[in-house]
């Protein structure tokens, strides 16, 4: 399944990958696709409904490059699609995003909803094709069960 990315520069020689998601069925927004981020992350403000997943009731911390320990919860969105790919009972962290959102609002006047991270992009065999601008996933197999 191929799904579109953005190519975005937010400083000189600085780069993002973007890419559009469905949360719910009814919150369109955008996700940075981020290799380093050990599960994908969506902001808090953003989902709305949710329901934190039964193993993780307790908050966790999660740490990024440069910031202190993050409050965290473990949660299951109803549903959540990305290109032609829809997935029920969908599990990631969820986190404030309003200081990343801060910082991407003064370089380039956008919002994002989160991260997806190498969770996801391990489990759909991610291939990110840059001259295409392609996100090249493989829904036919979990790589992660393998």
């Amino acid at each position: 399944m191929k799904i579109p990315i953005e190519i975005i520069e937010l400083e000189s020689n600085s780069y993002h990958l973007l890419v559009t998601c469905e949360v719910n069925g009814s919150k369109k927004g955008v996700l940075v696709i981020d290799t380093g981020a050990s599960k994908t992350v969506l902001d808090k403000n953003f989902v709305g409904e949710y329901q934190l997943t039964e193993e993780e009731d307790v908050e966790t911390k999660s740490r990024g490059l440069g910031e202190g320990s993050i409050v965290t919860e473990m949660a299951t969105i109803k549903r959540f699609v990305m290109g032609d790919l829809e997935v029920n009972d969908f599990t990631c962290a969820l986190i404030d995003l309003s200081g990343i959102n801060e910082m991407y609002e003064q370089y380039c006047q956008r919002h994002i909803c989160g991260l997806l991270g190498s969770d996801f992009l391990l489990k759909y065999g991610a291939v990110i094709d840059y001259k295409k601008c392609i996100l090249d996933l493989d829904v036919e197999s979990d790589i992660m069960k393998d």
